[in-house]
């Protein structure tokens, strides 16, 4: 296989393959073991230099006609310098993965849809997905989100067709052009204790207030109100004043 790294090019041999599914797609990426010699010492400061470059991305497989096929980016990289000076070839083995490059074209939360300008997910190693979101909105789907409790579906159009069952989280201000929300979506999933955290308080509050209020001790009016002074505290003053 031919790759391309800056402006580096060169001839690898695949020593290993592996494949995996994506927990943001569900497609298929692929891993390498790819070698290649370096028998310049030019060559070889370069490839170490492009090595610790493209640990995000960067590193193309080439097709026949010489474009770009694939991205990739360098998980791990090592060299060995084989012989005797002068010379000896200093061989590199890099394991890489293939990249996958996300664009959210629209995010459906239930019933609303945003188009974010500003875009952000993860999945931890345990897969659990998390995606931060900021978008305009109107004032009837900023009342509508408002409304919206426990996990629902979310669908990243763009990204996947499949929606993912995620908790919600937001805050809203107001922009120079209307509305705009800033929403936080993870994948629900079963509680569980660990040392980096524990599930929070709220979901007992809310099964607190749905009790009352099928008790009657609460009416529809307290939950409204209840409704209104926790989205009232959802205000920001600047919504695009922090990175997702």
């Amino acid at each position: 296989m031919r790759f391309r790294a800056g402006e580096l090019e060169f001839n690898a041999t695949v020593a290993e393959a592996n494949q995996l599914q994506s927990p943001q797609t569900g497609e298929p990426l692929r891993s390498l073991t790819i070698q290649f010699r370096a028998q310049k010492a030019t060559m070889h400061e370069q490839a170490l230099l492009e090595a610790r470059q493209r640990q995000a991305g960067g590193l193309f497989s080439l097709a026949e006609n010489g474009e770009p096929e694939l991205e990739w980016r360098v998980c791990e990289s090592a060299s060995t310098y084989v012989g005797t000076e002068p010379w000896g070839i200093n061989h590199h083995v890099w394991r890489i993965q293939q990249v996958e490059r996300l664009a959210c074209e629209r995010l459906l939360l239930d019933v609303i849809q945003l188009v974010p300008y500003d875009y952000r997910e993860e999945a931890n190693e345990d897969g659990v997905l998390r995606l931060a979101a900021r978008a305009p909105i109107a004032e009837a789907d900023l009342e509508t989100l408002s409304r919206l409790t426990g996990p629902l579906d979310v669908t990243r159009v763009g990204i996947s067709s499949l929606p993912r069952r995620m908790t919600l989280g937001y805050v809203w201000g107001e922009r120079a052009d209307g509305l705009a929300v800033v929403v936080r979506c993870e994948d629900a999933t079963e509680p569980r204790i660990t040392l980096e955290g524990a599930p929070g308080e709220q979901a007992d509050i809310d099964d607190l207030i749905r009790l009352l209020h099928s008790s009657g001790v609460l009416a529809d009016a307290d939950l409204d109100r209840l409704r209104r002074r926790h989205h009232a505290r959802r205000r920001v003053a600047d919504v695009d004043a922090w990175r997702l």
